[in-house]
């Protein structure tokens, strides 16, 4: 298998992105996130596109790329076509409505942000990146998490995220969803310092790094998406799996994937978040939060959940 440069031809890409499955799990993974498409075309700069926006859209309004169901990410794919959308992203947050380019500008309208553990690392050491991902798992499994967390592989390392469920509306109302989200990940950060540093050096492992990148804006690959780069597909991994996982999971055409990613134990994060948020605070550059003229934060998070 090549881990390489990308070396897919557009038509594999395209053939990827007809599967049934893979529309599922990226409209699920989607649904109420604002979703971004890194495309092969590039810009006057030689970068690659990333499109955020619907486009062609009359006036000043922009509206926010969004997907509620498989036939969102065909439209988006065939409207981008001529730029051979490659990569789909979705935020961090989940928002209340998606209409017009405000919904997105601040974290207001987010009624929830899913914690995530960004494990950067090179290829060849894709070992290491399992055993800080693993260490992650544990770590939150000893404060009680237990069905709320699961490990994507993201090309070169990979993300654990924990499920936005986890946390009780009423926790999420008092404190603010960004807080949460911005301290557990900041909390079990750097309470796993030197066990990562360890890895790290067991491994040999110099590049590898676990970053907090929860923002307003912040988005991460969804499930089964196409790495932008290589020869990757994004794949979930259950935790009791991670061990017997290799790279050959993440090949297109024959990726394994975990399609149980989206179970959860409500409110089994509390705890951790409350501890987080005493040790390490909220969110840093988050401006004081308006007063709400809609319905209330919990009543809109339970249906969500429903």
């Amino acid at each position: 298998m090549g881990h390489g440069r990308r070396g897919l031809s557009w038509e594999i890409v395209q053939e990827h992105y007809k599967n049934p499955l893979v529309l599922r799990e990226i409209a699920r993974f989607s649904r109420g996130r604002w979703i971004a498409v890194h495309c092969e075309a590039r810009d006057h700069l030689g970068r690659p596109l990333l499109i955020r926006y619907r486009r062609f859209r009359r006036g000043d309004s922009r509206k926010p790329l969004a997907i509620r169901e498989p036939g969102d990410v065909l439209a988006i794919l065939s409207e981008l076509e001529d730029l051979r959308p490659r990569t789909f992203y979705a935020s961090s947050a989940i928002f209340k409505r998606l209409e017009d380019v405000g919904d997105v500008a601040g974290p207001e309208n987010a009624m929830a942000f899913t914690p995530t553990w960004d494990i950067d690392n090179e290829f060849v050491a894709w070992r290491a990146t399992l055993d800080v991902a693993k260490a992650i798992l544990d770590f939150l499994d000893e404060q009680g998490i237990s069905k709320s967390a699961f490990v994507k592989w993201s090309g070169r390392g990979a993300h654990v995220h924990l499920h936005h469920g986890a946390f009780s509306p009423e926790l999420l109302a008092k404190q603010g969803p960004l807080n949460v989200a911005y301290a557990v990940v900041e909390y079990v950060r750097l309470k796993l310092g030197p066990t990562i540093t360890d890895i790290s050096a067991k491994h040999g492992a110099w590049a590898l790094k676990v970053e907090n990148k929860i923002d307003p804006q912040r988005v991460f690959t969804c499930p089964l998406s196409l790495h932008r780069e290589l020869d990757v597909v994004a794949v979930c991994i259950a935790p009791d799996e991670l061990e017997d996982f290799t790279p050959e999971w993440a090949e297109p055409g024959r990726f394994k994937h975990w399609e149980g990613w989206n179970r959860f134990g409500p409110g089994e994060a509390d705890e951790l978040a409350i501890r987080a948020l005493e040790l390490v605070g909220g969110y840093p550059k988050l401006h004081r939060r308006r007063k709400r003229k809609t319905k209330r934060v919990e009543d809109m998070i339970m249906r969500f959940l429903r």
